[in-house]
């Protein structure tokens, strides 16, 4: 039998057996590189409404009035006879006063042209002179100005008044402006 084949050894081998038991799992690999964005969800539901508080309105008080002619005499204040402005009406035409009804910081001011006449004017609060200023035009033109800054409570009053003697007062053409407006109120906000 030596020519004789074993049928075993004489077939190829591709037939697979049953597959075996799993082995452990392997180490982690590296991470690989960062992925492209998602694709934006949906926009979500919208939220309750938030808290709404009404809020007062800021106080307002501005004027602004002119006057051409001759001043009153010392101690008096000036009565202005032209408005420019006096929206809020704290302003007294007839008596030349501002009276605070907006308690803050305010910004006063005046503007006095002259031509061959001397002035002396002093700002006052509450009869109290706040600021003084004094200019003298004897054959050409003059000009002052001057401001302030005054913290008021309600009922306080401001006004512009002359401070020379009513024979000085009387000379010469001067045309003046007075104005005032509130910069900030006292508020609780």
């Amino acid at each position: 039998m030596a020519g004789a084949k074993s049928q075993e050894t004489s077939t190829p081998c591709d037939s697979q057996g049953y597959p075996g038991i799993p082995g452990l799992p392997g180490l982690r690999g590296v991470p690989g590189p960062r992925g492209y964005p998602g694709v934006p969800g949906p926009p979500g539901m919208p939220g309750p409404p938030g808290h709404i508080r009404m809020c007062s309105l800021s106080p307002k008080s501005a004027f602004a009035v002119k006057l051409n002619g001759t001043l009153p005499g010392p101690s008096q204040p000036i009565v202005f006879k032209n408005i420019i402005h006096n929206q809020q009406n704290h302003f007294n035409l007839t008596t030349g006063v501002f009276t605070c009804i907006n308690p803050g910081v305010y910004h006063f001011g005046f503007d006095i042209e002259l031509f061959q006449h001397a002035v002396k004017l002093g700002l006052m609060k509450n009869g109290i002179k706040v600021l003084e200023k004094e200019a003298r035009a004897k054959n050409s033109y003059g000009h002052v100005s001057e401001t302030a800054i005054l913290h008021l409570v309600v009922g306080d009053k401001v006004w512009l008044e002359s401070k020379l003697d009513t024979e000085e007062a009387e000379k010469g053409l001067i045309e003046s402006m007075f104005f005032g407006y509130l910069l900030y109120g006292n508020y609780n906000g």
